[in-house]
């Protein structure tokens, strides 16, 4: 195994985000600031690509102040003990939190603006009439596998080269032996960094889906 294989299959976040919501609701005094701060650490990009997909045109800041509202609202919600864990999956009560939260912000801009219309096409968008249901799953499911990739490409211990490599075939959609001739690189060398990176994100997504 090479160093940056042996570095890469070591890359994880030290507690299953199952371990660490199990530290948020159980702390006696309030949520745990270094638990909570993991936490966020773990599902703000999640929560941020939700807001993006849930959202599509928003800005950065807008985006950035709505993820900061969920966390808000997600902290004074653990703190009350408002979640029931025996009423459904945490991710799917946390999407529905951003789902509910998004069109709030939307409703308070149209009345701002006093324009009805807006407020309805916005509403209409996001499906606030409708149960989210499997839409709303499917939704959650592409942000995890958005925020795992970027964590790979951001955080791991893999080489440029395999950075270079993912990106020519998931961005610029080349194959395998495209990407070889343009890396100067064997096929097969090409392979494998595409398994290794596919590994990582394989891994945060298992984390993510534990909760």
């Amino acid at each position: 195994m090479t160093d940056e294989s042996r570095k890469s299959s070591a890359w994880s976040y030290p507690e299953t985000s199952a371990t660490l919501l199990r530290t948020l609701r159980e702390a006696r005094s309030g949520v745990d600031d270094a638990a909570w701060a993991r936490f966020v650490d773990m599902y703000g990009p999640v929560v941020h690509h939700l807001v993006r997909l849930l959202s599509p045109g928003i800005s950065d800041a807008d985006t950035d102040e709505a993820v900061q509202d969920v966390f808000v609202k997600l902290v004074n919600i653990l703190r009350s003990g408002a979640y029931d864990s025996a009423k459904g999956k945490f991710r799917t009560y946390l999407s529905t939190l951003v789902r509910r939260l998004l069109i709030d912000r939307y409703r308070e801009a149209a009345a701002r603006r006093r324009d009805r219309q807006v407020e309805l096409d916005a509403a209409e968008q996001i499906g606030i009439d409708d149960d989210p249901g499997a839409w709303m799953d499917a939704k959650w499911r592409v942000a995890c596998r958005m925020a795992a990739e970027r964590r790979v490409m951001e955080e791991s211990a893999i080489s440029e080269q395999s950075r270079d490599v993912w990106r020519l075939l998931t961005r610029e959609g080349l194959s395998v032996k495209e990407a070889a001739k343009r890396l100067g690189i064997p096929a097969n060398t090409v392979s494998k960094f595409k398994c290794r990176v596919e590994t990582l994100i394989d891994n945060v997504l298992k984390m993510y889906g534990k909760i």
